[in-house]
C-alpha cells in the first residue's frame, strides 16, 4: 500500500476537522460572547471543542456562565471537554436510533424552550444528527422510528430522500426545533453532509432557521449561517497537497451518488485509463441490502467492488472511506485494496452478495480503522496510478 493514500485521506478529514472549523469561522465572524452552546451530530464535540475555545480566548466572554449541551454518536465525544465547566454529553445510536436518541430529542426540546428573550445561542450541526435525536411525532414509537431507519437504510435510499421521510416522524427537523428559541441572537455553525451543501436539511433540517414559521413573533432573534466545512473543502486540500508533493491531480469531482456497484466499474476504469497520478472522488454512494446482511458498510461494499475491476493491475491502488471514520454499523471507516485484493475471487463474490465485504477485507488486510475523525463530509475516494 502507498502511505500517500491514507496520509492524503487523514489530511483531508482534518481540513473538515469541527474543532478548527468553528474556530476560525467564530474568529473570522468575531463572535464574542454567548449564553450557550448546542452541538448536534457526529462531529458535534469536536464543533463544540471549537466554540468553546474561541470563546474562552475572548476577554468578554464569562466562561462559567456558559451552558453547552452536546449530543453525538457513542464514542465521538473527546475528553478536551473535561477542561471545561457545565457541559453536558449525551451519545445516543447510529445509523439506527435507540432509546438515547429519544432521551436526547427530549433534553434538547426542554433546553430549547428553556433559553431567554436575550440570550445568544451557538447552534453546532452536522451530519447523523437525523438518528442521534428525536422527539417523536405524536403517536409514533421508537419501534416506528427504528423499523423507518432500517428499511430506508435497506433499501439504499440517498441521504436526501431519507430526511424527507424523517420530518414526516419528527417535532425536531425542518425547522421545529429553533421554531422554539426566542432569544436574541443565533448563530449556527454547519459541518456539510449532503449533496449540494444545502444547509436546510444536514439532519433532516433540525437545524433550519424557517422564517416563515416566525412570523407572528413579537421579537424575532437575528440569525447568521456559517457553513464551515464541506466534502469540497476535504477533497481540495488532498488536490493542494498533492500537486505539491509533485503529483498530478487528474480528477477531483464530488459524484459518487449511485449505486456502489454501479460506481465500481465507472471509478476503476476512470483511474485505469487514465494518466498516472491522483485521483480524487467525493460523496455519499448507495446500497441496497440483502434480507440479512452481515458485517460491512457501504465504503467496504464500494472498495470490494472496485477491487473486482483493478483485479491483476499493479499501477493501481484506492482508499474508499467514510470521513466520520465510520461505515455503516462497523468500527472500520472503509477499505484499501489494490490489485491483488479480490484475489479470493470466489469468497469476494460470496462477500459483496451478502453485505459481508468486512470479514473478507479483514483477511486480505484491506479493512481501513481510524476512529471518530471529528468530522463528517461523506465520503471520500482517493485512487492513485503509477
Amino acid at each position: 500500500m502507498n502511505q500517500k493514500l491514507t496520509d492524503y485521506w487523514q489530511l483531508a478529514a482534518k481540513a473538515a476537522h469541527g474543532q478548527s472549523a468553528v474556530f476560525n469561522a467564530m474568529t473570522t465572524a468575531k463572535l464574542h460572547e454567548a449564553d450557550a452552546i448546542i452541538a448536534v451530530g457526529k462531529a458535534a464535540a469536536s464543533m463544540a471543542l471549537g466554540a468553546l475555545k474561541a470563546l474562552q480566548a475572548d476577554k468578554a466572554q464569562k466562561m462559567a456562565q456558559l451552558e453547552t449541551l452536546i449530543i453525538t454518536k457513542y464514542g465521538h465525544g473527546d475528553d478536551q471537554l473535561d477542561d471545561f465547566a457545565n457541559i453536558t454529553l449525551l451519545e445516543a445510536g447510529h445509523p439506527v436510533p435507540d432509546e438515547n436518541s429519544l432521551n436526547a430529542g427530549f433534553a434538547l426540546l426542554s433546553k430549547m424552550k428553556s433559553l431567554g428573550k436575550n440570550c445568544k445561542l451557538i447552534f453546532l450541526v452536522s451530519g447523523g444528527a437525523s438518528a442521534l435525536v428525536e422527539h417523536l411525532a405524536a403517536g409514533l414509537t421508537l419501534f416506528d422510528l427504528q423499523t423507518l431507519n432500517m428499511r430506508m437504510l435497506a433499501n439504499g435510499l440517498p441521504i436526501g430522500e431519507m430526511n424527507k421521510l424523517r420530518v414526516k416522524y419528527s417535532q425536531l427537523k425542518n425547522g421545529k426545533l429553533l421554531s422554539q428559541f426566542n432569544g436574541a441572537k443565533l448563530d449556527i455553525f454547519y459541518i456539510s453532509d449532503v449533496q449540494g451543501d444545502d444547509l436546510s436539511v444536514i439532519g433532516s433540517g433540525i437545524g433550519y432557521y424557517d422564517q416563515d414559521l416566525h412570523l407572528l413573533s413579537a421579537d424575532k432573534p437575528k440569525v447568521s449561517l456559517h457553513l464551515v466545512a464541506s466534502n469540497a473543502l476535504a477533497r481540495n486540500a488532498i488536490a493542494r497537497q498533492a500537486q505539491s508533493d509533485g503529483f498530478e491531480v487528474i480528477y477531483n469531482q464530488e459524484c459518487l451518488y449511485d449505486d456502489v456497484f454501479t460506481l465500481a466499474p465507472q471509478i476503476a476504469q476512470r483511474v485505469i485509463n487514465g494518466a498516472k497520478g491522483i485521483y480524487v472522488f467525493g460523496g455519499e454512494p448507495t446500497i441496497k441490502l440483502p434480507p440479512n446482511p452481515k458485517n460491512g458498510g457501504r465504503n467496504q461494499s464500494l472498495g470490494l467492488a472496485i477491487a473486482q475491476h483493478i483485479y491483476d493491475h499493479e499501477n493501481v491502488e484506492f482508499i474508499v472511506a467514510g470521513t466520520d471514520g465510520t461505515d455503516g454499523p462497523t468500527e472500520a471507516a472503509g477499505a484499501i485494496v489494490d490489485g491483488k485484493s479480490f484475489r479470493f475471487a470466489e469468497a469476494a463474490h460470496e462477500a459483496l452478495e451478502q453485505a459481508n465485504a468486512g470479514d473478507y477485507l479483514q483477511r486480505v488486510g484491506g479493512l481501513y480503522k481510524c476512529g471518530p475523525t471529528g468530522t463528517n463530509v461523506m465520503d471520500i475516494i482517493i485512487g492513485i496510478k503509477y
